[in-house]
């Protein structure tokens, strides 16, 4: 494997950064984009409103299968091998989703590509973690996590574009060969740091799977960020379709205030990890707190904007939300690596995705079903931000390890 040029430590760990973002980034330009482009696929093959809202799910139902065991390979066999190896499902996934002609096939693709990104994130986690001192973790993860919606807002931005001149199907395989080309790029450049060796278990020590299920605070974390998850994808699934069906905007008009939202989480992941790591001095379960709170507040004003809503309330609406709703997803990543400990950092991220992955995936179907027996998006949107804010007593249960340096 081609390794980068010799530098000094500073620079190896920016060119690391700098792949893995772009990594993170790539994979999700194709997957998030699909919601912008969900009433193209919808009137294509036929859908219902429900079904139109469940490709995010669907994708998500990869990481909930793949997540834990992702992680398990990382800590065992390091993470070079699992980073390409997901961006390749991802791919394979999407490429297969741009020729479905049916609602079964395509979301069965999209569990594919799903469980690339299962497999890549907690990779990609271990590696950012593996650079770089505690001190700096959850600002790096933070960082490398920025990919998710910073990916999102490309692909909100892209996709539609090249979706109304080329087709959806065009589009979507567009997004795959972008990944491909990344995934190429990481196999010649990612490398484990100098020194770096996979930790191996002491005689009559627990294995990193059995110490990750017995431990009840990482249960804790992610079972309340199952629910931020939710939330999560809920406005990621349905605020493009909310935006055109009830606001009445246009495709792109709307598809741009889903790139806002995703702006909004970019600076969320930054600012989340700074103020975790500098202003609360390592503790991670306060910035969770706040990000869930905001994004319950969220969730309350968007049930109350409706037809004809200007643009000077819908801009703020989404960048807001985009900055809470999210923000918190590196933070969550490091808490959970921290909880479990070097040996099993990565098993433990792949817990903490899975069971938030599961929120991903039950969230947008039963918000969709919601809408269509209330006739309407009001209820459904208030009951969000009550089960947003009914995870919060859960993280308070939380005890976090103290700050080591």
């Amino acid at each position: 494997m081609t390794r980068p040029p010799d530098a000094d430590p500073a620079t190896r760990r920016r060119v690391i950064l700098t792949l893995i973002v772009l990594a993170q980034t790539v994979a999700n330009i194709g997957p998030l984009g699909i919601p912008a482009i969900a009433s193209l696929i919808r009137s294509d093959l036929g859908l219902t409103l429900t079904q139109a809202g469940s490709f995010l799910s669907a994708y998500y139902l990869g990481p909930v299968a793949m997540s834990l065991f992702a992680g398990m390979l990382a800590d065992r066999w390091g993470t070079a091998k699992t980073l390409v190896l997901g961006q390749a499902l991802i791919a394979a996934g999407l490429a297969g989703a741009s020729a479905a002609r049916s609602y079964a096939v395509f979301v069965t693709l999209m569990v594919v590509a799903g469980v690339g990104y299962g497999t890549l994130n907690p990779a990609s986690t271990t590696a950012a973690m593996s650079w770089f001192p505690q001190r700096r973790r959850a600002t790096v993860v933070g960082l490398k996590q920025v990919g998710l919606p910073f990916g999102g807002m490309l692909g909100a931005a892209i996709l539609p574009v090249l979706a109304l001149r080329l087709g959806w199907r065009r589009a979507v395989v567009v997004g795959a060969l972008l990944i491909v080309v990344c995934a190429v790029a990481c196999a010649l450049i990612y490398h484990d740091p100098p020194g770096h060796a996979l930790a191996r278990r002491a005689p009559g020590e627990r294995g990193p799977v059995l110490a990750v299920l017995l431990t009840k605070d990482l249960w804790l974390v992610a079972l309340a960020t199952l629910v931020f998850a939710a939330t999560q994808t809920v406005w990621m699934a349905f605020l493009a379709l909310y935006l055109q069906g009830v606001v009445g905007l246009g495709l792109l008009a709307a598809s741009r205030y889903l790139a806002l939202a995703q702006a909004g989480g970019v600076l969320g992941r930054i600012a989340f990890g700074v103020l975790s790591d500098r202003t609360f001095g390592g503790r991670r379960r306060t910035p969770l707190t706040i990000a869930g709170c905001g994004s319950a507040l969220c969730s309350i004003a968007i049930a109350f904007t409706g037809p004809g809503s200007s643009a000077l309330w819908l801009v703020p609406l989404a960048i807001v939300f985009g900055f809470f709703g999210i923000g918190w997803n590196g933070v969550q990543h490091t808490l959970m690596a921290e909880l479990a400990g070097p040996r099993a950092a990565a098993t433990a991220v792949g817990l903490g995705l899975a069971v938030s992955s599961l929120g991903v995936t039950l969230g947008p179907p039963v918000f969709g079903a919601c809408v269509e027996w209330a006739g309407g998006y009001r209820g459904p949107w208030l009951g969000l931000a009550l089960t947003m804010a009914g995870g919060l007593p859960v993280l308070a249960l939380v005890r976090e390890r103290p700050r080591l340096g």
